[in-house]
């Protein structure tokens, strides 16, 4: 495992996900409102399981909905860090409050029947629509770069392996961001569950999946 690859740790690879689904980019969005009624997916308490193995250093990871204004929630992600390395590497991030050994981010999505977006005072951001086509492109522009998601499948049978489930999936991926190392993101949303899973995939050909699971459904 070369340097670049073993920092792309479970837990970086994590938070890394949660500020690329929702990092504050000023510019032009998507100016869609993606409709329906609010998920209960939304409704404050309801926390996600995150898939993330288990290996020293890492605990306590969790996600839980702790405001709610209408159909926009706020989800606050938590993790206790204490392999040292990983911790510096999580204080380099924007906005995530770092106190002792324990990091945490919140952040704001309109979380809908219809799917879900990241909201800004811009204007919100389309990560997943239930009735999206392939093909179909959320852009915005941040400090001279164009950031792209274009939904890639739309699984018209049950085929995705999702715990014990099988379901019909939408996959959007993200390019253009620029991180060193990082090729494309790829998200991956269902009509009933919401967000199933987060892939992000290197540029030497790895890649890192993180499941995604919460009780409640529309």
């Amino acid at each position: 495992m070369n340097m670049k690859t073993k920092y792309f740790h479970p837990i970086y690879v994590l938070l890394l996900s949660i500020l690329i689904m929702s990092c504050d980019l000023l510019g032009d969005n998507d100016g869609k409102d993606i409709g329906g009624d609010p998920s209960p997916m939304g409704e404050i308490n309801n926390t996600f399981d995150v898939g993330v193995s288990s290996f020293p250093g890492v605990s306590n990871t969790s996600a839980k909905v702790t405001a709610r204004n209408g159909d926009v929630s706020t989800v606050t992600y938590s993790v206790k860090i204490t392999d040292p390395t990983l911790l510096n590497l999580v204080k380099a991030m924007p906005d995530v409050v770092v106190e002792g050994n324990n990091a945490s981010v919140s952040r704001d999505y309109k979380i809908t029947t219809k799917g879900f977006q990241s909201v800004y005072e811009e204007g919100n951001l389309t990560i997943m629509d239930y009735d999206a086509k392939v093909g179909d492109k959320y852009t915005i522009k941040h400090d001279g770069k164009t950031i792209v998601r274009e939904v890639k499948k739309v699984s018209k049978v049950d085929e995705y392996q999702w715990g014990f489930m099988l379901i019909k999936t939408i996959h959007v991926e993200e390019t253009g961001r620029g991180i060193p190392g990082l090729s494309k993101v790829e998200f991956i949303g269902n009509h009933k569950w919401g967000m199933v899973g987060v892939v992000l995939h290197f540029e030497d050909g790895s890649s890192k999946t993180i499941g995604i699971y919460s009780d409640a459904n529309n």
